[in-house]
C-alpha cells in the first residue's frame, strides 16, 4: 500500500468508513498478529489483542489523520498492549501465589491441629493400656518435665524404679506408633508440644 492510499484510507477511517476500516484490518492483521503471538506465545490471547488493538484503533479513529505510518503505529500499539497484558498476568499470578501460599499455610495449620489432636487421642489409649504405676511415671517424666529423682521422690519409690517404668512406657509406646502408625515415636512425640 503507497503512502499516499495509506494516508487517504486513514483520512477515510477518521471520518467513519467502516470498508476502508475492514481493509486495512484484513491489510495489517497478520503484521500485528506476528508481532503480538511471539511476546505472547498464546493464540487465544493473541487473537484477542489484536482485536483489543483494532477496537482501539476505531475507537481513536480521529487520531489517524495525524500518523505518518500506520503499521508502525499499528505494531507499537500492538507491541504496548501485549507488554501490557503480560504485566498483567504477571501481578494476577504474583497475587494468586500469594494467595495460593496463605490458603495453604491455613490449611496445614488446620491439618497440623487435627493431625496433633489425632496423635494425642492415640497417645492417651495407648497410656491407657499401662498399668497405673508406669502411666503416673510416663506423665510425670514426660508430660510434667520432671526428672527421674523428683518422679521418684513425688511417688515415694526409687529413682530405679522410675527408670523401669519409664523404658516400658516407652517400649510400649514406640511398638504402638510404629505398628499403628507408622512414624517412629520421636516424631508423635515432638508433634504433641504438651506431652
Amino acid at each position: 500500500m503507497s503512502y499516499l492510499n495509506e494516508s487517504k484510507i486513514l483520512q477515510q477511517i477518521s471520518e467513519g468508513d467502516e470498508k476502508a476500516f475492514s481493509e486495512l484490518y484484513f491489510k495489517f492483521k497478520p503484521d500485528l498478529y506476528r508481532l503480538v503471538n511471539s511476546i505472547l506465545k498464546s493464540q487465544d490471547l493473541t487473537n484477542d489483542t489484536c482485536q483489543e488493538v483494532f477496537i482501539k484503533i476505531w475507537e481513536d479513529r480521529h487520531r489517524l489523520c495525524e500518523i505518518h505510518s500506520f503499521k508502525s503505529y499499528l505494531l507499537a500499539t500492538g507491541k504496548n498492549h501485549s507488554l501490557n497484558i503480560l504485566r498483567k498476568i504477571s501481578f494476577d499470578e504474583r497475587r494468586m501465589s500469594v494467595f495460593v501460599s496463605n490458603y495453604n499455610e491455613s490449611c496445614n495449620g488446620i491439618e497440623e491441629r487435627m493431625q496433633t489432636d489425632e496423635y494425642y487421642k492415640f497417645l492417651q489409649s495407648v497410656l491407657s493400656t499401662l498399668t497405673p504405676q508406669t502411666r503416673r511415671v510416663f506423665q510425670l517424666c514426660r508430660q510434667q518435665g520432671m526428672s527421674y529423682d523428683e518422679a521418684g521422690e513425688a511417688m515415694g519409690v526409687s529413682k530405679s524404679l522410675i527408670k523401669k517404668h519409664m523404658i516400658r512406657s516407652m517400649k510400649i509406646l514406640r511398638s504402638a506408633v510404629e505398628r499403628d502408625l507408622g512414624i517412629a515415636l520421636s516424631i508423635l512425640m515432638s508433634s504433641l508440644t504438651d506431652v
